[in-house]
C-alpha cells in the first residue's frame, strides 16, 4: 500500500490525495468507517458478462437502501504517454464537466437531486467513476453515469477550466510536504518509468493536453473488455445487470487496449544508499521517505510481504518502526511502511515524519532497522502478532460494502483471483515462517534504497555530512523543480 495510491476529485471542493489508503489492502489501523453494514445481509458476488463484453460485477447488501456504483477501466496513469503524463487524470475530470449536451452545471443539479455523488479516481492501473444513490434512482443514476462515460462532450471551456484546476491542485500540493515527498519519492524510485509520474502530471505535462488527447483517450479506452461495471448495496445481479445493458448498450466490443509499451520496461532500481533533500525554506520538521520496488500484486510473495510490512511498520504500536523509533526513543512522530498493490511492481515504502533537528539520527536509525530486518527476518512471535493483526484488521475494514465493493474492483484490476478479497484473512494466516523467509531473501533489498527527505538543505546537509555521510551522496533538489 503506497502513500499515494490514486487522486480522487469531484466538483466542488477538492479531496486531497488518499494518504496511506488502499481499498484492496486496508491499512492495519486505519478507523472503521461509522456507519458500515455488516452480518449476514450481504451475499457472495456475481459475476456476469455486460455490453461489448464488459465485467458485471454485483455484491448485494439489503441493510441499507443505498447502492454504491464502480464503472472503471482497466486503464490508469500508467497509461500516459511520455510528456503527456495526467491525460487519464484530466480527460475523466472533464468528462464528469460536461456529458450528452449537458453542461457541468447540469450534471451536478442532476446528481444532487437524486441525493447521489459521483466522483473520479485516478490511479496507475485504473480511471474510475464511482458514487452511491438512494436503490430507487439506481436506474437513473445509471443513465447519468453511462452519458458522463460513453458521450463525454470535453467543451473547449470546460477543457480549459478543468486544466487550469488541475494546475491548481498541482500548486496546491506543492504546499504540502507529504505529496511533495511522496512525488519525488515515486520519481526518485520509479525514474523515468510512468509510475514515477503522479496521475495529475506535471504542470509541463499537463500543459501540453488538448481536447483531441483528451477524446482520443476515452475512444481508446472505454471498450467493452476494458471495462468493469460493479455494483454493491441494495441491488440484485438481475436488476443491475438490466439497468445497464439499457444504459451502456453503445458500449464499444473493440477489443481492449494493450499496456502501455513504458509501464512493460523494468524500472531501475537504485544502487546502493543515494539521499535526495527537496529543498523547502524554514522547516520545522522533516518527511523522510525511503523504500525499493517491491512484486506485481499477482506474485506469490506478495502476501509474505503484506506480512512482513505489517510488522515492520504497520500502524500497531507494537509494530518495529514506531516502537524503536516513536516510542522507546521518542525521535519522529510516526514511523510506517505501507506496499502498493500494482498491475507491474509496486513499492515497499517506508514514511517517518520527524523534527527537523532529529532528522539525521531518524533515517540512520530507520535504515538501520530495515537492514537488520533484511539480515535477521521475523521472530516467530512478531510472525504470529503481524499475521493476527492483519488479517482482523482487513477483515474488519471489509465489512464496509463501499470499501469491499471497491476491494473487489482493485483485485480485478490487477490480476487476483475473484474469490481473493473475501480469502485474503485466510491466506495472511496461511503464511509460513519459511514462506515468508523466502520472500524477505528473493525481495529485500535494504541495500539498495530510494531515499527522499523534505527538509531545508541549508539546515539538514551539514547535519549529514557530520554524520559521516559523504557530500557525493547527497542530491539537493528544489521543491518546484518536479
Amino acid at each position: 500500500m503506497n502513500l499515494r495510491p490514486r487522486v480522487r476529485v469531484r466538483l466542488g471542493p477538492r479531496l486531497a490525495a488518499i494518504p496511506l489508503a488502499s481499498m484492496l489492502l486496508a491499512c492495519p489501523g486505519s478507523p472503521r468507517t461509522a456507519g458500515a453494514a455488516t452480518g449476514p445481509a450481504t451475499s457472495a458476488p456475481e459475476r456476469r458478462v455486460g455490453p461489448g463484453g464488459a465485467l458485471i460485477l454485483v455484491e448485494a447488501n439489503h441493510a441499507l437502501p443505498i447502492v454504491h456504483v464502480v464503472v472503471a477501466l482497466r486503464s490508469g496513469a500508467s497509461w500516459d504517454p511520455h510528456k503527456k503524463e495526467g491525460l487519464a487524470y484530466l480527460a475523466a475530470t472533464a468528462a464528469r464537466r460536461g456529458a450528452a449536451g449537458q453542461s457541468r452545471v447540469q450534471l451536478d443539479a442532476h446528481i444532487d437531486a437524486l441525493g447521489a455523488n459521483l466522483e473520479v479516481v485516478v490511479d496507475p492501473d485504473s480511471t474510475r467513476f464511482e458514487g452511491h444513490v438512494l436503490s430507487r434512482y439506481l436506474d437513473e443514476f445509471l443513465g447519468i453515469v453511462a452519458d458522463v462515460v460513453l458521450q463525454p462532450d470535453f467543451p473547449a471551456a470546460e477543457v480549459t477550466r478543468t486544466r487550469r484546476d488541475v494546475l491548481a491542485e498541482i500548486d496546491e500540493d506543492s504546499t504540502d510536504d507529504v505529496s511533495v515527498g511522496s512525488r519525488y519519492f515515486e520519481r526518485n524510485l520509479y525514474g523515468d518509468h510512468p509510475c514515477g509520474y503522479p496521475p495529475e502530471g506535471t504542470r509541463a505535462s499537463v500543459a501540453r493536453l488538448r481536447r483531441e488527447d483528451l477524446r482520443g483517450f476515452f475512444s481508446q479506452h472505454v471498450v467493452g473488455p476494458n471495462v468493469v461495471l460493479a455494483a454493491g448495496g441494495d441491488v440484485s445481479a438481475d436488476d443491475f445487470t438490466a439497468a445497464v445493458r439499457r444504459h451502456f448498450a453503445a458500449l464499444p466490443a473493440r477489443p481492449a487496449p494493450g499496456p502501455n509499451p513504458l509501464a512493460l520496461r523494468e524500472p531501475q532500481p537504485p544502487r546502493g544508499w543515494r539521499i535526495q533533500i527537496i529543498d523547502k525554506p524554514d522547516r520545522e520538521q522533516a518527511q523522510i521517505f525511503f523504500g525499493q520496488l517491491a512484486v506485481p500484486a499477482t506474485d506469490p510473495d506478495f502476501v509474505p510481504l503484506m506480512v512482513m510490512a505489517t510488522s515492520f511498520g504497520g500502524h500497531g504500536m507494537k509494530a518495529t518502526m514506531m516502537d524503536e523509533i516513536r516510542t522507546k526513543r521518542s525521535l519522529a512522530y510516526g514511523a510506517y511502511m505501507t506496499l502498493s498493490e500494482r498491475l507491474q511492481r509496486g513499492a515497499l515504502t517506508g514514511w517517518v515524519q520527524a523534527a527537523a533537528a532529529r532528522a539525521v539520527p531518524t533515517l540512520k536509525l530507520a535504515l538501520k532497522l530495515y537492514v537488520g530486518l533484511m539480515e535477521r527476518g521475523l521472530e516467530p512471535e512478531r510472525l504470529a502478532f503481524a499475521k493476527s493483526f492483519l488479517s482482523g484488521t482487513v477483515t474488519t475494514e471489509m465489512d464496509d460494502p463501499e470499501q469491499r465493493l471497491d476491494a473487489r474492483v482493485t483485485a480485478e484490476i490487477v490480476g487476483l483471483p475473484p474469490r481473493f478479497v473475501d480469502e485474503l484473512p485466510e491466506r495472511v494466516q496461511a503464511v509460513t515462517a519459511a514462506q515468508l523467509g523466502a520472500a524477505m531473501a528473493r525481495r529485500l533489498h535494504a541495500h539498495d534504497l530510494a531515499i527522499t527527505v523534505v527538509a531545508t538543505a541549508a539546515k539538514l546537509r551539514p547535519l549529514l555530512i557530520e554524520a559521516k555521510i559523504q557530500p557525493s551522496a547527497i542530491d539537493v533538489i528544489p521543491y518546484d523543480d518536479f
